[in-house]
């Protein structure tokens, strides 16, 4: 298992992206690295208001899971729809931030990423954690398979 910070985190992405990304040779020479990378992409793409490279970090099938609270979401139509539906726009998107990521790989393709993170919106800020499990598709891209997250504390904004 490999615990990697935000700043560490920060430096790989940097890294990937000055070396055009993560090819499929370097996907088997480092794919916890990639794992951290392809979470780190999630922060990038929400902070950015891009809500469909966002979502395009998901399994787009029937096959996806999202749960968090009593609530579960199952496909990817139905994460679009929700996400669509309560982010709008870049303002009640607010800005997510990764405080940590570790990666746990189950084996070569199936990894288990997880931490926490902050997200900040106009009328509150949430702490809490997340898991994802990820596999690797056939052109050497991470996707997430099922989320799971968790509100461990809201800080109310005045």
């Amino acid at each position: 298992m490999k615990t990697l910070h935000r700043r560490s985190v920060q430096r790989l992405l940097l890294a990937c992206l000055v070396t055009l990304g993560c090819t499929q040779a370097h996907a088997q020479d480092n794919p916890e690295a990639d794992v951290a990378t392809a979470i780190l992409t999630l922060e990038i793409s929400w902070n950015s208001g891009d809500m469909a490279a966002y979502l395009a970090q998901y399994q787009q099938d029937d096959t996806l899971s999202l749960t968090f609270g009593n609530t579960v979401v199952k496909g990817w139509e139905a994460l679009d729809t929700l996400f669509r539906a309560s982010y709008p726009d870049p303002i009640a998107m607010g800005r997510f931030t990764l405080d940590h990521v570790d990666v746990r790989m189950l084996s070569d393709d199936t990894a288990i990423a997880y931490g926490n993170f902050t997200h900040v919106f106009p009328h509150e800020t949430v702490k809490g954690g997340f898991s994802h499990v990820l596999t690797r598709n056939d052109q050497g891209q991470w996707i997430i398979q099922h989320e799971r997250t968790s509100r461990g504390e809201t800080i109310k904004m005045q």
